[in-house]
């Protein structure tokens, strides 16, 4: 059974950790407020490598047609909308000031954990990874050898059947 914390955490927002305040669903089904979306999709660092008429999700990446360029036109998640107002009894939980930058900075933090962790792995991409290698190299040969025992079992198998028939 589902406890109210559990619930609480469903339905909060993986970008200002709040209670969703007009909840909009991207194409992946992830859910966000849309002031968080509209947020990320003004960032610098999401304009930079952005076209027009998409938004990248925040959590996994794929890509979300919008229409004008306009979170607006994002389907809303009623249920999670219904599900609020029934726990909460509003379906506009009220939001502290300075709301939008704290939203910018931690979409901010979370760009800049993300390009720590890409600039990690592009410093491990100088040192050769022989793991990489090895396991595929390992498996053709086993595939290799195994072709080979098989055949010299044929070839024995038929040595063996010609003996018989002379026989």
């Amino acid at each position: 059974m589902a406890t109210a914390s559990n619930i609480d955490d469903l339905l909060q927002c993986p970008i200002c950790l709040e209670i969703f305040h007009d909840p909009k669903v991207l194409d992946c089904q992830h859910t966000f407020c849309a002031n968080c979306l509209k947020v990320h999709l003004a960032s610098p660092s999401s304009s930079i490598l952005r076209t027009s008429n998409v938004i990248d999700c925040p959590i996994c990446r794929r890509r979300s047609n919008l229409i004008n360029n306009s979170i607006d036109s994002l389907p809303g998640n009623y249920i999670v909308c219904d599900i609020i107002e029934r726990t909460y009894g509003t379906t506009t939980p009220e939001r502290p000031p300075g709301y939008n930058q704290q939203i910018q900075d931690r979409i901010e933090k979370l760009q800049k954990e993300e390009q720590e962790k890409k600039d990690d792995d592009d410093d491990d991409d100088d040192d050769i990874k022989y793991s990489n290698y090895v396991k595929p190299a390992a498996a053709a040969l086993a595939g290799v050898v195994g072709g080979l025992l098989l055949a010299r079992s044929i070839k024995k198998s038929r040595n063996n059947k010609k003996k018989r028939n002379r026989h």
